[in-house]
């Protein structure tokens, strides 16, 4: 059998994040307006201000923020992803923009937000990048702002082998957990129609050797509580409404 290794924009964006969910947008779009309507209620995000949402992908919880009338602005290193959300945009008549940057460099982010989401992203990063990042997302805040981030519940992390069949092809996700670690272990495999096994190479941690699949180190709720912490702004950790996660608060507003 044929194989050969693809990076995440020259290949697995489209096909993880678009092709994918080919038949299936509705859906997809009901669950986008649910999490906006839930982060807008639950974190009372001001609509008088910019949300800024780093590593938004195609753009699905930012265009469902779009919607409510909030002024959106994604940034993400995938510059299919970027063009799909913005041609999205567009197409709804919405106030959204969507910039191309590597979010592991010292892109000046938009200032004066009143929301700053990174949304099932810290983890993949190396520590250095993560915490040089988790500053600049807290200075690019309003004084008055909220800073939300996830992570999963390592306890929900089980291994998993899922086949799913789209594009004529077999996509193959192989998951597990290695607990003395706290490193999240994903390997996806692409199946074309004539055999061919397409491979992701593409770490986003560049200090990490080499390696197909990617590999995210999982924060405990403390640690992520923490990282907050680090910025300067007081911390809690909140309920998520997307099974097995756990969100961070960081705001001003918790003083006193």
């Amino acid at each position: 059998m044929n194989r050969r290794e693809e990076s995440w924009d020259g290949f697995w964006a489209r096909t993880l994040r678009i092709d994918m969910f080919e038949g299936q947008w509705e859906a997809y779009h009901k669950v986008a307006d649910s999490r906006a309507e839930w982060l807008e209620k639950t974190f009372h995000l001001d609509k008088d201000k910019p949300v800024l949402s780093l590593a938004c992908g195609e753009g699905g919880i930012e265009l469902a923020l779009a919607r409510r009338g909030f002024n959106v602005i994604g940034i993400d290193r995938s510059q299919v992803l970027v063009s799909f959300a913005r041609d999205q945009a567009i197409e709804g008549n919405l106030n959204a923009t969507f910039v191309h940057a590597d979010l592991t460099g010292d892109t000046q982010l938009p200032g004066n937000n009143g929301s700053v989401l990174c949304f099932d992203t810290l983890g993949l990063l190396s520590n250095d990048d993560e915490y040089r990042l988790m500053q600049r997302m807290a200075s690019s805040l309003h004084r008055e702002g909220v800073l939300l981030v996830d992570n999963p519940q390592r306890e929900g992390l089980v291994p998993t082998r899922r086949w799913q069949h789209f594009n004529d092809g077999y996509f193959l996700l192989e998951t597990w957990l290695e607990k003395e670690t706290g490193t999240h272990l994903l390997n996806p495999i692409w199946i074309s129609p004539e055999g061919e096994e397409v491979l992701l190479r593409d770490p986003y941690d560049r200090k990490r050797e080499s390696h197909t699949g990617v590999l995210r180190y999982v924060y405990t709720p403390s640690e992520l509580v923490n990282l907050v912490k680090s910025t300067g702004l007081p911390a809690r950790e909140a309920k998520h409404q997307r099974n097995g996660y756990f969100m961070v608060v960081g705001s001003r507003e918790q003083e006193g």
